[in-house]
């Protein structure tokens, strides 16, 4: 696959390596028994660009090969489902007129483009994923199955009319053309109207060690400072931005047309927080990859030392987060027996290049340690496993630093 030599936001060549995780297999993709042994292998390498100081993996594998087959479900979380529930309900009452018209690009399943249409807007969705496209529509939902682009937008503003609201959650960081999209955005928009988004914030990444949400389909790892000139040069304007918990710390920004609103205080102080942090410089990142590293020492000696004493493991949670340990510790079947996840699109799948199968929950019988892989959901795990405790079974959580509970 084809290497940019260049950001994505900016253009810049002056791009800094400083995180390497080795070659692993597409997050995304759980393959069958009868795809086993097939999977590629790519360069998982991180870059700062000293122009912008945008992070991102410059690897340009195709989107059709990223998404067109997904096995991702937003639904199937409890916690995912309260929190576009309650993010709907705001956006509804703050941006949105009687009627008012919802763009969402990437819209998965639908988990939020269903609470916007309950609350009485006109929704439409754009999503890739024709199987994930298929369970949206099911849902009674209109889902356009393509990626969004400057050509699809000029189309839906001639058939629908200008959105009042486009929402584009955990997707802006996952798109190689930028400007493309961005500029679809523009033109889609509203005079007065609201592009709002999500996604994971670099600054939980970095200073919370968080380097699962590292693989492929993640290109961009934003700050506020990047999108914010990143946003300027398309005529988009960041004024107001706020930090959520959801995946393990977010930010949900908000943009519009320049000029259009009153940019609030919480923009300034988030970019003073960033610069605080040394999130503006390559010196910050020289040393988080040196945590990265001793925390795969810690987390292998911890595997090795429960399986040599007997215990049978499961991990828990089998996301692309989870296919970027377990690659990158080199952990497969020779440690955990097998996988469990909530999502019917991965079951009797496997995971990418360690092969470890993949159960529905419920499977947990004879296992002594689970591995909480989706650690940001460790709450509802536990609550959804509370047997599994009760008979003496432990969680080996990975982060912020490997130990077991309860």
């Amino acid at each position: 696959m084809p290497k940019r030599a260049d950001c994505r936001l900016c253009g810049s060549r002056k791009l800094t390596l400083f995180l390497d995780l080795g070659k692993t297999p597409l997050a995304g993709h759980f393959p069958t028994k009868n795809e086993l042994g097939n999977e590629k292998l790519y360069p998982l390498e991180v870059f700062f660009c000293e122009n912008c100081t945008s992070v991102q993996v410059l690897e340009s594998i195709p989107s059709e090969i990223l998404f067109k087959d997904y096995r991702y479900l937003s639904s199937v979380s409890k916690t995912l489902t309260e929190h576009f529930t309650a993010y709907a309900k705001d956006i509804y009452n703050r941006y949105i007129p009687k009627g008012g018209f919802v763009v969402e690009f990437g819209c998965n399943d639908g988990v939020l483009l269903k609470p916007f249409k309950a609350l009485g807007a006109t929704t439409l969705g754009v999503e890739p994923a024709s199987n994930i496209a298929k369970i949206g529509r099911e849902h009674g939902l209109e889902i356009i199955n393509d990626f969004f682009s400057e050509r699809l937008a000029e189309r839906i503003a001639k058939e629908h009319g200008k959105a009042d609201v486009i929402a584009g959650n955990n997707v802006y960081a996952h798109i190689d053309d930028m400007d493309g999209v961005t500029k679809g955005i523009k033109k889609l928009l509203a005079k007065n109207g609201v592009f709002v988004f999500e996604v994971h914030y670099v600054a939980s990444i970095i200073l919370g060690l968080q380097y699962d949400m590292i693989y492929h389909e993640h290109m961009m790892y934003h700050s506020l400072r990047a999108l914010k000139t990143f946003l300027e040069k398309h005529g988009l304007e960041i004024f107001d931005v706020e930090r959520v918990p959801i995946h393990g710390g977010s930010i949900r920004v908000f943009s519009c047309h320049h000029g259009e609103m009153k940019v609030e205080p919480r923009v300034r102080e988030l970019l003073a927080f960033e610069h605080e942090n040394g999130l503006d410089s390559i010196n910050g990142y020289n040393k988080f990859a040196g945590r990265v590293e001793e925390h795969k020492k810690k987390m292998v000696a911890n595997l090795q030392e429960l399986k040599s004493s007997g215990k049978r493991i499961a991990g828990y949670g089998m996301s692309g987060r989870a296919n970027t340990m377990l690659n990158y510790w080199g952990t497969g079947r020779d440690i955990i027996d097998f996988g469990i996840d909530a999502s019917p699109e991965r079951f009797s799948r496997f995971v990418p290049g360690l092969h470890i199968p993949i159960r529905p929950p419920g499977n947990l019988d004879g296992i002594d340690i689970v591995v909480l892989l989706s650690w940001t959901y460790k709450k509802e795990i536990m609550e959804k496993e509370k047997e599994f405790a009760k008979r003496g079974g432990r969680f080996l959580v990975p982060f912020p630093e490997p130990h077991l509970e309860p």
